[in-house]
């Protein structure tokens, strides 16, 4: 029997939803889409509840329309500088006298890990996984195997509790249940770097319209994450200041000329800045364009390097820098980003089969939300508990939800 799944990514400048169907072998099939402008939000942060539940719960409507369904869950993306992620760890000694390891010893790591208190006015909203340990050697499932010692350990990301309520609240509106919240980059690494990538070590850095999501790698297991509230809107302004035309007509500047760095043929071309030849119109040279965009893009990578520090080595990066969203479609960009960065950099590519309509970069974090749904984040030999499932029991009652 099939499942029907949502994914919801509530963007600085869109809401989009995407509706898919899961069959019992595990495919997925988008059934439903839509996006629709969002105004409600400022760097990934909800500043106008009102305007954003809007564009939310429309988006939510014309995707169940298309679909002929209806959802009852949602994975919802999770994004602002006010999430950090840091590794919480948590060991068991083995209880059975023959020193066999059952589900309950991993259960007793795992809680010890997620005992952590968060600061007050913070929660904690995503634990991802990392490898078990047992006896201090990496194991896929140590159940039933022989040992003195467990280790479950989580890359767990906590946030700002007013701001995780009001993202589960535009769920709650629609009566709807939150699946889980996932990080934005986390769920883009999900879709564009593989599990091979991910051994090899992969930087994903996923450049929205407000903020920029960064995921590192390494070994397959993730050590870094961060959001840099610098993203393709600070480009718009930057146009709209530098060039004194209104951000509407920036925008357009940008995506129809705009470019990572200039080269020799911007210095021969020149354009009107309104195009109609009326007064007030003017020439200015491509390169203005150019190289307005490209000082705000090297301090982004700059703000990117600083923030990653030593753990930017090539050495540990075998599949180089991902470079996606929205923004990673600026001519050029890869070739800045690795020349400030020091490593190899390339766009990111999208899995076979999803039709050009949707294999667009500014569409990962929500494919990439329907594609983390998919994997089993359980501990081995873990069952489903219709019980436990679900952001709300997690930690809705912290939250006075």
């Amino acid at each position: 029997m099939s499942k029907i799944i949502g994914a919801v990514e509530i963007g600085t400048s869109v809401a989009k939803v995407l509706i898919g169907e899961v069959s019992e072998d595990k495919s997925l099939n988008i059934v439903g889409k839509s996006l629709r402008k969002n105004e409600g939000m400022r760097k990934g942060e909800i500043v106008d509840f009102r305007k954003t539940a809007s564009s939310v719960h429309s988006a939510l409507e014309e995707a169940e329309k298309m679909s002929g369904t209806t959802v009852d869950s949602i994975y919802l993306a999770q994004t602002g500088s006010h999430l950090k992620g840091s590794l919480l760890q948590g060991s068991a000694n083995v209880a059975s006298p023959d020193g066999r390891v059952s589900l309950d010893d991993l259960k007793s790591a795992a809680a010890e890990a997620k005992r952590k208190q968060s600061a007050p006015g913070r929660s904690y909203v995503h634990h991802v996984r990392m490898p078990i340990r047992l006896d201090g050697r990496p194991v896929e499932d140590p159940v039933g195997m022989i040992g003195r010692n467990v280790e479950v350990s989580y890359w767990s990301i906590e946030g700002d509790e007013s701001a995780i309520r009001m993202n589960l609240d535009l769920a709650h509106q629609y009566s709807l249940d939150v699946e889980d919240l996932i990080l934005s980059s986390i769920a883009s690494a999900t879709l564009v770097a593989g599990p091979d990538l991910r051994r090899a070590g992969v930087l994903v850095i996923d450049i929205g319209a407000g903020v920029t999501d960064i995921v590192l790698y390494q070994s397959g297991n993730i050590v870094f994450t961060t959001v840099i509230p610098v993203g393709g809107d600070h480009l718009t302004g930057d146009l709209s200041m530098g060039l004194r035309v209104l951000e509407p007509y920036a925008e357009e500047l940008k995506l129809e000329y705009g470019k990572a760095q200039p080269d020799s043929s911007d210095s021969d071309h020149e354009l009107w800045i309104i195009g109609n030849k009326t007064i007030g119109d003017r020439k200015i040279p491509r390169k203005a364009i150019a190289d307005i965009i490209h000082v705000r893009t090297v301090e982004l990578f700059e703000i990117i390097s600083k923030e990653l520090g030593p753990l930017l080595q090539a050495g540990e990066l075998g599949a180089g820098v991902l470079l996606t969203g929205g923004t990673s479609r600026l001519p050029g960009i890869e070739q800045l980003a690795s020349k400030v960065l020091g490593v190899p950099v390339s766009k990111a590519t999208f899995p076979a089969g999803l039709g050009n309509e949707l294999a667009q970069a500014e569409n990962s974090t929500v494919l990439g939300l329907l594609h983390y749904g998919l994997e089993d984040h359980r501990l081995p030999g873990e069952h489903n508990s219709k019980e436990s499932s679900g952001i709300f029991k997690k930690i809705g009652g912290f939250l006075g939800i």
